[in-house]
C-alpha cells in the first residue's frame, strides 16, 4: 500500500451529492458538539486547532464503525473514497468556526461594549459614539439575558442580534470566500508544482486508501499503526483516569524547563505526541529550522534583557506579543512573513499567469479539473476583498487603509498556512496581527476614533489565531487534488459547511448563554475577550501614538534576514536552515513546540543514518498511529465524560 506522500493514483469516480449531504449533517452535529463541550462539559478540544481534530475523529469512527454497518445493510450504502474525502473536507472547515475560530470570539465581542460599558472606564463617552449601530449588539434586557441567563418565565430577546449578526456574517462570507478561491488558484501551484509535504494530510488519506474495495481500509489491518496508536491512547486514558482518581500517574503532566541568566532565558521542555508525529514527516531542513531560530530568539532575547538593549515598549492591542524588549522580534516576524509572501508570489508567476490567461480566455478543453474554474475563482477572490474592504471602511477605517488591513490579514493567514502545509506546525499563531500592525505602521492620527474602534473589532476575524480558515481550506485544496473529477464538489461542500457550521453554532451558544448565562459558562470567552475591542480602542484614545519609524526598521530588517535565509535555500542545496522557523519563532506557543521538533528531528536522522529509506518509509506507521491516537484517545474520553457528567477533564491535543 502506497503512502500518502508517494504515488497515488486519484479516485477517478466523481463524488455523488449524497456526500455533500452527509458532510452538512456532520456540519450541524460539529456546530452543536463542540460549543456543548467547550461550554458545559469543558473536555478535551478538539476544536481548538488548525488541524481540526474533530474532522479526524469524525473520519476514524465513519470508517471504523459507520461504513462497516452500512455495506452490512446495503453495499451501495457505504461512502466511497471519493466521498469520504469530500465529508472530510467538509468536517475539517466547518470545526474551524464553533469555539475559538469565530463563534465564541464573535459573540462577546460584538455584544461586551455596552454589557461592560461603566462610568470607571468611560466607554460611553470615549468609544460607544463611534460604533455603528449595526455592528455591535445593544440592548439593556437582551444583554443581561445574555450574559446572566434568562429569568424563569422571560421571554428571550432575539431580535437585538439580527442586524449585527447579518452584518458579520455578510463580512466572514466575504472573507471566506477569498479564502477558498484563494486556494482554488494556488492548488496546483502548492500541490503539483512544488509538491508541499502537507503532513496534517498524511494520516486521513492514508485512512481512506483502497476504502471502496475493503470493509475495513488497510490502514486499519497495519499492526504497526495500531502499536503507534497505543501509545499516546495509554498516556491519554492514564490522565483521563487521573482526573476521576488522582491516586493514578498521569505522564507529562508536569514538564520541566531550563531557566538561565537569573531566569531572563526560559526554555519549557514539553513533549507532546500528536506534535512530534507531524515534525517526523517533515523535511529535515525544516524541522531544523523550527527548534534553531526558536531557542536563538529566546537566548537573543533573554541577553538583551539583562544587559539593558531594547526600545520602548509599544502598546498595540491584544495578540501581537511584546516579548521582554518590546516589539523587536514580533516586527521582524511581520517583515518576514511580508517577504516570505513576496518570494511566494515570484515562485508562483508562471502559475499565476496561466490562471489570469484562462481566467480571461477560459478553455472548455482543459484537462486539469481544478476546485472552480480560474475565471470564478478570481472574481471570487476580488469580489470576497472587496466586500471586507467595503464593510471595513463603512465600520469606521479610512477608504485608503481599509484594503491594506485586508492585504496585511491575508499575508498573515498565507504565512501562518505555509506554516503548516510545509513545515508541519499543526497549531500555531503569528506574532503580530493586523491591528497590531496596523496601529503601529500608521498612527492613531491616521485612523481617527472610529478607524480605531474599527481596528478593536478586527480581533473578531483576524485576532487570537488557534484556529483560522485558510489551513483547513488549504487541506480541503490538497483532498481535491486526489480527486480525478468532481472537485468542484468539494468547493460546494465547503462552503455551504462553512455556512451551516457558523449559523447552527451561534444560535446554538445564544441559546446555552440564554439557558446558564453566558458569564458563567466561558470567563475567558466572555468577561476578558469580551472587552478586548473597547479596551483597545479606549487605550489608543487616551494615549495616542504616531507611526513608528523604529518599528518600520525592525520590520525591514525582518524582511532582509527572511529574504537571504530564502535566497540560501535556493542557491545552495547544503544550506540547513529555511525560514519557516525564523518567521514563527517569536510566536508565543513555540515554547510548547520546539522540542517536539527537536526530537523529531533527532530521530528521523538516526532513522535513515542507520536503517535507511526503508526503514522509514515503514516507520510512518508507528507515526501515523501516534498522530491518530492522540485525537482518538480524547475523543473517546470526551465521549465518556458526556456520559458520565464529568466536568474539566482535558487531553491536549496541540
Amino acid at each position: 500500500m502506497a503512502l500518502p506522500s508517494e504515488s497515488v493514483s486519484p479516485s477517478r469516480q466523481a463524488p455523488r451529492g449524497r456526500a455533500i449531504v452527509v458532510g452538512v449533517v456532520l456540519a450541524v452535529f460539529i456546530g452543536i458538539a463542540l460549543p456543548y463541550n467547550e461550554l458545559i462539559i469543558k473536555g478535551s478540544r478538539l476544536g481548538l486547532s488548525s488541524c481540526t481534530p474533530a474532522a479526524f475523529f469524525l473520519l476514524f469512527v465513519w470508517l471504523l464503525l459507520v461504513n462497516p454497518l452500512l455495506r452490512v445493510l446495503r453495499r451501495s450504502w457505504a461512502l466511497r473514497r471519493s466521498e469520504l474525502l469530500v465529508v472530510f473536507a467538509m468536517t475539517m472547515v466547518a470545526t474551524a468556526i464553533p469555539t475559538r475560530g469565530v463563534t465564541s470570539v464573535m459573540l462577546p465581542m460584538i455584544s461586551g461594549a455596552h454589557y461592560y460599558a461603566a462610568p470607571e472606564n468611560q466607554w460611553g463617552r470615549l468609544v460607544l459614539p463611534h460604533m455603528p449601530d449595526w455592528l455591535v449588539v445593544s440592548g439593556q434586557e437582551g444583554l443581561r439575558q445574555f450574559y446572566e441567563g434568562m429569568p424563569r418565565g422571560a421571554s428571550p430577546v432575539w431580535h437585538i442580534w439580527v442586524m449585527p449578526l447579518a452584518y458579520w456574517f455578510l463580512f466572514l462570507g466575504g472573507l471566506w470566500l477569498a479564502v477558498v478561491c484563494l486556494m482554488a488558484i494556488l492548488r496546483r501551484q502548492w500541490v503539483e508544482r512544488e509538491r508541499l509535504t502537507f503532513p496534517v494530510m498524511h494520516v486521513p488519506l492514508a485512512m481512506v486508501e483502497k476504502a471502496d474495495d475493503h470493509w475495513v481500509p488497510p490502514f486499519f489491518r497495519n499492526r504497526l499503526m495500531w502499536f503507534g496508536f497505543g501509545v499516546p491512547f495509554l498516556f491519554g486514558t492514564l490522565s483521563a483516569l487521573h482526573h476521576y482518581f488522582p491516586g493514578f500517574p498521569a505522564p507529562f503532566e508536569q514538564m520541566p524547563s531550563l531557566r538561565l541568566m537569573g531566569g531572563a532565558i526560559h526554555i519549557p521542555f514539553r513533549l507532546n505526541l500528536l506534535m512530534l508525529g507531524f515534525a517526523y514527516l517533515v523535511d529535515a531542513r525544516v524541522s531544523l529550522s523550527l527548534w534553531f531560530f526558536y531557542i536563538a530568539r529566546v537566548v537573543i532575547e533573554g541577553f538583551l534583557s539583562t544587559v539593558g538593549v531594547g526600545s520602548a515598549r509599544e502598546q498595540l492591542g491584544y495578540w501581537t506579543y511584546p516579548g521582554r524588549i518590546g516589539h523587536i522580534f514580533t516586527h521582524q516576524s511581520m517583515g518576514a512573513m511580508i517577504a516570505l509572501v513576496a518570494f511566494s508570489i515570484w515562485a508562483s508567476r508562471e502559475h499565476l499567469r496561466d490562471v489570469f490567461r484562462q481566467a480571461i480566455r477560459p478553455r472548455d478543453d482543459d484537462p486539469t479539473r481544478e476546485m472552480i474554474g480560474y475565471r470564478w475563482a478570481v472574481l471570487g477572490l476580488a469580489c470576497g476583498w472587496g466586500i471586507m474592504t467595503g464593510w471595513l471602511w463603512r465600520a469606521g477605517l479610512p477608504w485608503w487603509i481599509a484594503p491594506l488591513v485586508v492585504a496585511a490579514a491575508f499575508v498573515i493567514f498565507i504565512s501562518m498556512t505555509r506554516a503548516i502545509v510545509e513545515g508541519g506546525v499543526a497549531t500555531i499563531v503569528p506574532a503580530m496581527i493586523p491591528c497590531g500592525f496596523t496601529l503601529s505602521a500608521f498612527g492613531t492620527d491616521a485612523l481617527g476614533i472610529p478607524g480605531l474602534v474599527a481596528m478593536g473589532f478586527s480581533l473578531v476575524w483576524c485576532g487570537d489565531l488557534l484556529t483560522f480558515m485558510m489551513a483547513p481550506t488549504a487541506h480541503a485544496a490538497r483532498v481535491a487534488s486526489d480527486l480525478k473529477a468532481g472537485r468542484n464538489r468539494i468547493f460546494v461542500g465547503i462552503l455551504l459547511a462553512m455556512g451551516v457550521s457558523l449559523v447552527v453554532s451561534v444560535v446554538f451558544t445564544i441559546v446555552l448563554a440564554l439557558q446558564h448565562g453566558a458569564g458563567n459558562l466561558h470567563s475567558q470567552y466572555f468577561q476578558q475577550f469580551a472587552r478586548f475591542p473597547a479596551e483597545i480602542a479606549t487605550m489608543k484614545i487616551r494615549n495616542p501614538t504616531g507611526p513608528s519609524g523604529v518599528g518600520w526598521m525592525w520590520t525591514g530588517v525582518g524582511a532582509a534576514v527572511m529574504s537571504l535565509l530564502t535566497l540560501a535555500s535556493y542557491r545552495w542545496a547544503w544550506w540547513p536552515l529555511g525560514g519557516i522557523g525564523y518567521v514563527v519563532s517569536p510566536a508565543w506557543i513555540m515554547g510548547s513546540l520546539w522540542f517536539p521538533f527537536f526530537v523529531a528531528s533527532i530521530g528521523k536522522s538516526a532513522v535513515l543514518k542507520f536503517g535507511g529509506i526503508d526503514v522509514y518509509r515503514r516507520s510512518r506507521w508507528f507515526i501515523y498511529g501516534m498522530i491518530l491516537g492522540q485525537i482518538v484517545v480524547a475523543g473517546v474520553w470526551l465521549l465518556i465524560d458526556i456520559g458520565t457528567g464529568t466536568t474539566g477533564n482535558r487531553i491536549r491535543v496541540y
